[in-house]
């Protein structure tokens, strides 16, 4: 049940979204287990100066097409399942769409089925499992 704000510069496509949003939904099923119709995604787009970054620190160096990838997620990873989502991702953004893997950043937040509500003001719960 991950949900991710995808800061970007001003000025993509549609279409560029588009793919974006499904390479990464398909990395997150991918490396995460995520179910395939799990997918909550927010996309902030930002003008020229509204986005304040350092271009050569711990990485880079970034330019003006940098990502930031806000993933909150409701159980933890192991650190190898992470590393391996981080490195996907950025493989996939660079082959498909051109983007820099210089110029991804990915931030992971993790919570507790708690901290959800779906719809209605109800809390999530775990779907029981089916007696077999």
């Amino acid at each position: 049940m991950p949900f991710t704000r995808i800061a970007l510069p001003a000025g993509k496509t549609t279409a560029f979204r588009q793919v974006l949003s499904t390479l990464l939904h398909q990395t997150l099923v991918d490396f995460f287990d995520v179910p395939q119709d799990d997918c909550f995604q927010l996309f902030d787009e930002y003008a020229p100066g509204l986005r304040v970054f350092p271009p050569h620190y711990l990485g880079g160096p970034r330019s003006e097409g940098f990502i930031w990838f806000h993933i909150t997620a409701g159980r933890p990873r192991s650190v190898d399942r992470k590393h391996q989502f981080y490195q996907h991702l950025a493989r996939r953004l660079s082959t498909e769409l051109g983007v820099r893997p210089e110029d991804v950043m990915i931030t992971l937040s993790f919570t507790q089925p708690e901290d959800w509500s779906f719809a209605s003001g109800s809390p999530f719960h775990w779907p029981q499992e089916k007696p077999l």
